[in-house]
């Protein structure tokens, strides 16, 4: 218990910071008696033409001069007085200092009737200790005057009294109040002090507290820690003060342990690329055990493969046996899944002893290495401008494995091309990605440009035995393949005279007959084996045609107007993409007929990807002396026209 000398001593000190904030001695200054003369002992404004600040001095909270301030705090008092040494009623004093908090918001106060005024000061920081100087700047009467004072910050070393816990024993998960007091060495409560709260296990409402009115602090206790596990067994609290670490002060509660009470699966949908697809060998799920919403650790949960492809296993490569495993520090089980060869659903069990159980959700086996009879190529148009550079086309590559599923994300497909400029490689995400192919120099001759594309994947085969696994002798390759190249002049044949881009791949089997070579697939004989991985390969054209078109075949008789439309005078590309192409009649005959044409074989405009160069219009109603104009509108707005008579 506190003293009653204690006691007095803190109403000393409290009645002593409120005068000091009024300005002390009590009196009701200067303007409220009047003016000069009012009090006997008071200098009027208009006799003070010298203002004096003196008798600087500074008492502890037991009203003794001192020269030093601790966290108790003192006061400091000055006495202002005119040239002839008279008090000064009513002037304003502004104290300042460093690591000085006064006990008025502007650190200023009105000297009283008798010329003194006094504040509080407290330190800002109790930690600081050493020399300072605290000053004084009188005003009044456009007069002023400062003095000031040595002084020196001592440490007040901070002690814990009467630290408990409301309730010593908690349950899981529980909580519990601490409350305390802060005081000096004296037995004086100390307000504005920091203490900080710690816990071998366990968490805080708030992890420092600052002291209040008479020195009390309180706070909660929670028996989980930040990332909300739970504690058990007998933990330790402990209070220290900020400024006095050796006072540190320790509670013991004791924690009833958890008990689990839920089981969940925390994973999100997983899909695990099969054995040999090129991507990651394995996978993991996730379940958490909780006790009343807090994950927890050190808990036993028996696992159980339930469902799977045949060849998949669990927590340890080849293993299908049920395993007893204990959660983490975060209440948490990690379950590896390997799969083997063949794709489908995959279902774990967790249970608990006391019989909880979770399932696993969305998990599945899936996604093989891209397969050559499942690689497609696709282009958004297929002729482009050739007297132009930069007429683009978007090339789209598209992968799938043995199962038709999506190869995994990041299968890099590569792109050589004969001429123009073609993106150098794609990456897939869903089973597709593209470049863009441009015209600009080097132009093929011939306005067809070959592009070729290839990627890591597998041969196709027949699954003899059905284990969704190639095995050599006893599976048949379908398609067998090994080196490739481009092939610029479309000879189906290698040809380094023209300098084709090749493609050499190092046999790992027996060697086996190639595969005819095509042009969308080209092969080089004498280069496969009879293993299942090879480098994949398709190839399109891509014309670069010009905008004047090139005629051939234009003729018109009976009931059809028909000819060849192409993009280059050699015969060999279509008009580029998107051209428009129209037939005019011009009926010249009196026979009460309008001759027409309507278009029945062919695209205008020409179409993105265009197959036949061929035209044909159907003729109505036409006889001869009547003739017809077809023109061309080409992308760049180039036109061309030509005649026809009806023959």
């Amino acid at each position: 218990m506190i003293s009653k000398q204690l006691g007095i001593k803190l109403s000393a000190l409290t009645l002593a910071l409120i005068l000091a904030g009024c300005g002390g001695g009590g009196s009701d200054g200067y303007y409220n008696n009047g003016g000069a003369g009012s009090g006997g002992n008071s200098s009027n404004p208009a006799e003070v033409q010298a203002l004096n600040v003196t008798d600087f001095s500074l008492k502890d909270s037991n009203g003794e001069e001192t020269e030093t301030i601790s966290a108790l705090g003192a006061v400091a008092t000055v006495k202002v007085s005119d040239g002839s040494g008279k008090p000064v009623s009513g002037a304003v004093v502004a104290f300042s200092g460093e690591n000085m908090t006064f006990s008025t918001t502007n650190s200023s106060v009105l000297t009283n009737a008798d010329g003194e005024a006094s504040i509080g000061v407290t330190p800002t920081n109790a930690n600081v200790t050493g020399p300072y100087k605290i000053s004084a700047t009188a005003s009044f009467n456009n007069q002023s005057a400062t003095q000031s004072k040595n002084i020196s910050f001592v440490k007040t070393d901070i002690l814990i009294d009467q630290f408990k816990a409301a309730s010593t024993t908690l349950v899981s998960g529980g909580s519990t109040l601490l409350t305390l007091l802060v005081q000096d060495a004296n037995g004086n409560y100390q307000n504005n002090q920091e203490v900080t709260f710690s816990a071998s296990c366990g968490s805080f409402a708030h992890s420092s507290v600052i002291s209040t009115s008479e020195g009390n602090i309180s706070n909660t206790y929670y028996a989980y820690d930040a990332s909300g596990n739970l504690c058990s067994g007998k933990q330790e609290i402990t209070v220290t003060p900020s400024n006095s670490p050796a006072s540190a002060q320790k509670v013991p509660v004791n924690v009833e342990a958890a008990t689990a009470t839920s089981v969940v699966y925390t994973s999100k949908a997983i899909s695990i690329p099969v054995l040999g697809s090129g991507s990651s060998s394995s996978s993991q799920v996730e379940f958490t055990v909780y006790s009343n919403e807090k994950a927890l650790p050190n808990q036993e949960v028996t696992l159980s493969l339930v469902q799977s492809p045949q060849g998949t296993s669990f927590v340890s490569l080849n293993n299908k046996a049920n395993r007893i495993v204990k959660t983490d520090s975060n209440g948490k089980v990690l379950v590896n899944i390997y799969p083997g060869n063949i794709p489908g659903p995959v279902e774990i069990s967790a249970m608990l002893s006391s019989g909880f159980t979770a399932l696993s959700k969305d998990v599945t086996i899936t996604t093989g290495r891209a397969t050559q009879n499942s690689f497609s190529l696709s282009l958004s148009k297929n002729s482009l401008q050739n007297d132009m550079d930069g007429d683009k086309a978007t090339l789209v590559a598209r992968l799938a494995d043995r199962n038709s599923n999506d190869v995994p994300d990041g299968t890099v497909v590569n792109f050589v091309a004969e001429g123009g400029k073609v993106g150098g490689a794609c990456s897939t995400l869903n089973g597709q990605c593209s470049v863009e192919i441009s015209t600009q120099n080097p132009r093929s001759a011939d306005g067809r440009v070959t592009i070729l594309a290839y990627v890591e994947g597998d041969k196709s085969y027949i699954d003899k035995n059905g284990d969704n696994t190639y095995t050599a002798g006893v599976d048949t390759l379908m398609k067998n393949i090994g080196s490739f190249f481009r092939d610029d002049n479309e000879s189906l044949t290698y040809n380094n005279d023209i300098g084709e881009f090749k493609y050499d791949r190092i046999m790992t089997g027996t060697s086996v007959p190639c595969a005819a070579s095509t042009f969308r697939e080209p092969n080089i004989e004498g280069t496969c084996d009879n293993q299942l991985p090879a480098i994949l390969r398709q190839q399109v054209i891509v014309y670069f045609a010009d905008s004047t078109p090139t005629i051939q075949g234009l003729r018109a008789s009976n009931s059809s107007l028909s000819f060849n439309l192409y993009g280059k005078n050699a015969l060999t590309t279509p008009m580029p993409s998107g051209t428009s192409v129209t037939v005019a009649a011009e009926d010249a005959t009196e026979n009460n007929k309008s001759c027409s044409a309507e278009l029945a074989t062919g695209s205008n405009p020409v179409a993105n990807i265009v197959v036949s160069s061929y035209y044909e219009y159907k003729l109505k109603d036409c006889a001869k002396g009547d003739s017809f104009k077809v023109t061309t509108t080409a992308p760049n707005g180039k036109v061309s026209n030509f005649y026809v008579n009806y023959s």
